[in-house]
């Protein structure tokens, strides 16, 4: 692909990064209330307050058929006739903390460039004496660095502009007032060390609640973000032992069409794998899908 070449190639557009994992993303992204595990490092690190140990990494995107269609549009330096991203997230759970990075590249349809965004971050939660007659609550914060770039393909080269960099605090809540019912909140860029946080990630909190009485097999979950995102879905086991779950939901973005997902977990002793889809209507081009590997030890 040619070499690495350093560009100005400013200003850069922002990236509207994509923070899927897939049980989330067969929930409709409705997880804030629900993060548990490795995940909560992004989604609400008041999850990360249940001490547990474990690998994870996942795999996912949009228009992903037609990736290698993609990839060779970019390398010839003409636009693109779809919107397309690639997206992985990985790290590990320490007790009560969690180390992870992700990256996401992104195209859109009609540009020629490529916008490239990703994170490291630590995280960790705390677990605290609730309040009488409650069941749980915990808070947490995770701290991540940012970067992005902008990538074109010139002639046998691939120019990068610098990287627009920057570091961001979010603390995340979560409660268990009763039980069967749990809300969680988490607060995006409460410290930030870039002047205009929204042109390189969108600052998005989020609340969550999630509804399981006793005797439910199946537990609700609903979210809402400040920037207006309605996501709602269900889970339910398959069995009596919960080893396979299946997940539906809906995402409305406003100004955007409404994604519906569905998702599966299979859990097997220490492993965990999670798969899951989003459409917005019957195309393969834009369907996103989501897979992760998680192993506890």
């Amino acid at each position: 692909m040619g070499i690495l070449v350093l560009s100005a190639l400013l200003p850069l557009p922002p990236v509207h990064a994509n923070p899927v994992t897939a049980r989330a993303l067969g929930m409709g992204n409705a997880f804030t209330a629900v993060a548990e595990g490795f995940h909560a490092l992004y989604w609400n690190p008041a999850g990360l307050a249940v001490n547990g140990y474990e690998l994870s990494a996942g795999l996912g995107g949009l228009a992903l058929p037609r990736i290698g269609e993609v990839i060779d549009t970019f390398e010839a330096g003409n636009p693109q006739a779809l919107t397309a991203s690639l997206e992985t997230f990985a790290g590990i759970r320490l007790g009560q903390a969690a180390i992870g990075a992700a990256l996401e590249a992104e195209t859109g349809q009609g540009d020629p460039d490529l916008q490239v965004l990703d994170w490291y971050g630590i995280g960790v939660g705390f677990p605290l004496t609730p309040p009488e007659g409650w069941s749980f609550l915990s808070v947490g914060m995770t701290l991540r660095h940012l970067a992005q770039r902008t990538a074109r393909s010139v002639a046998s080269s691939i120019e990068l502009s610098p990287a627009r960099q920057a570091e961001r605090l979010d603390l995340g809540v979560l409660a268990e007032p009763q039980q069967g019912l749990r809300v969680g909140l988490t607060l995006r860029d409460v410290w930030t060390s870039d002047v205009a946080p929204d042109a390189l990630e969108p600052s998005e909190s989020r609340v969550g609640i999630a509804y399981q009485p006793q005797g439910w097999s199946a537990g609700l979950r609903a979210d809402l973000s400040t920037e207006g995102t309605l996501s709602y879905g269900v889970e339910w086991p398959v069995d009596a032992r919960e080893l396979l779950k299946l997940r539906l939901g809906q995402q409305l973005v406003p100004g955007m069409e409404v994604m519906t997902t569905a998702g599966a977990g299979l859990h097997l002793g220490p492993l965990r794998l999670d798969v899951a889809a989003g459409l917005t209507r019957l195309d393969p081009e834009a369907t996103r899908v989501r897979a992760d590997l998680s192993v506890q030890f």
